[in-house]
């Protein structure tokens, strides 16, 4: 009787041993698993963010030379890049590899990067930033909050370009004044009525933006590029503004 105990004890000893040895070495080929994967995307991630910068930087008409250097000095970037990417493709690619703080700094780095405080940005490099904001999961007010720490105008086609303080004497609204407009006015901008919520505020904005994105018209006259670049700086800067009023 004694010895069947022991017998008992025995196997069930050895089970529990058994059952602790296959649990750990799963969880430790997890972790190994877990650790490579993290190895793999560091490198992938860190080509992902330069190419980012490096076609952000294209868009503003640098040499791609000086390009790389402003990424190595800026970013502290040196890998390989890849040009002639899709922004928003690459940002959402970026996205899945990266921490929010990692994507949280690699939006700060690219307005960094570009951001001029006498130069106004091309405005096919503001809306290549939108791009970037979007499929990085931040909305426009992450932008706009943006702009003001680094303090840089974007082109206006529909102005000739005036930088921020062009039209301070009153005639006409300067692009980047804070627009005075009634909600209402704005919102129609977007093809909004009130009530209105921030989430119709934003599928408005994207629907629209996606019509007039500079890049639909970037081989058509000047004429149409202007008239295009005019509307898609007045559809964005009504959302930058609603999203400030509209924060739920």
């Amino acid at each position: 009787m004694e010895l069947t105990l022991v017998i008992i004890m025995l196997a069930v000893g050895i089970g529990l041993a058994a059952s602790v040895a296959i649990t750990f070495a799963a969880a430790q080929r997890e972790a190994d698993q877990r650790g490579a994967a993290q190895a793999n995307a560091a490198p992938d991630r860190n080509r992902v963010a330069a190419s980012i910068l490096f076609n952000l930087l294209l868009f503003g008409g640098i040499e791609a030379e000086t390009a790389r250097r402003e990424i190595r000095r800026g970013a502290g970037l040196a890998g390989p890049v890849t040009s002639g990417i899709d922004i928003a493709n690459w940002g959402e690619r970026f996205a899945k590899i990266a921490s929010p703080e990692q994507r949280t700094w690699l939006l700060d780095t690219a307005v960094r990067l570009v951001a001029d405080r006498t130069t106004p940005v091309p405005l096919r490099q503001y809306a290549a930033l939108l791009d970037l904001s979007f499929s990085l999961g931040f909305q426009t007010d992450a932008l706009a909050r943006l702009r003001e720490v680094y303090g840089f105008d974007y082109v206006d086609h529909a102005k000739d370009a005036r930088p921020r303080g062009a039209d301070r004497a009153g005639i006409s609204t300067p692009l980047y004044s804070r627009d005075q407009r009634e909600t209402a006015d704005l919102l129609r901008v977007l093809g909004l009525a009130i009530p209105a919520d921030r989430a119709g505020i934003i599928a408005a904005y994207r629907k629209l933006a996606a019509q007039h994105h500079p890049d639909k018209v970037f081989s058509e006259t000047a004429a149409v590029q202007s008239e295009a670049a005019a509307r898609f700086i007045e559809i964005t800067r009504a959302y930058e503004i609603l999203l400030s009023i509209y924060l739920e």
